[in-house]
């Protein structure tokens, strides 16, 4: 089952690493961030394949590899000491529905209504699943980042006043 999993898909996962790595060098990543944004893009069309799988709505099928992979950006960005964005935008890229927006303009252009009315809302319901995924984690990280900020200001001062007293 597994064996059959990659067969599939293995095309398709090679080739979101090599475009990750075509866009990092096109947008100048640092050279010792690439292979990050590389593993993103990776992980982020490896998701999505196994919710393609699992027979997910495509809401959730971009959902769920959106906020594991931004996850992994807020976490490297800790760790590397660089911020997140170098990191989530190349692996999201994968993700991005291009080829549907193609298809949207294109019966558009044609003056096919019914068929850009579909192609539309295929597009939009993925940049929605998207666009959560990247939100809803990065808003968890702004607050857990900001909470100890905003305790060190508050009861900082509090410390250091009792200290000098002695």
């Amino acid at each position: 089952m597994i064996l059959q999993f990659f067969e599939k898909y293995i095309v398709m996962i090679l080739t979101a690493a090599v475009g990750t790595l075509g866009y990092c060098l096109l947008i100048n990543v640092n050279r010792n961030k690439i292979v990050y944004g590389c593993v993103g893009g990776v992980v982020s069309t490896f998701l999505y394949c196994i919710c393609v799988e699992m027979g997910l709505a495509p809401l959730i099928q971009n959902l769920i590899p959106a906020a594991v992979v931004t996850l992994y950006a807020e976490v490297l960005a800790r760790v590397v000491k660089a911020p997140a964005t170098v990191f989530l935008i190349p692996s999201i890229i994968p993700l991005v529905p291009g080829g549907r927006l193609y298809y949207t303009m294109r019966a558009i252009v044609d003056g096919d209504a019914e068929g850009a009315k579909v192609y539309a809302m295929e597009t939009i319901v993925i940049a929605l699943g998207i666009a959560v995924g990247i939100v809803v984690i990065s808003l968890v990280f702004y607050h857990i980042s900001h909470k100890n900020i905003q305790y060190k200001v508050r009861f900082e001062p509090l410390r250091n006043h009792g200290q000098g007293e002695k």
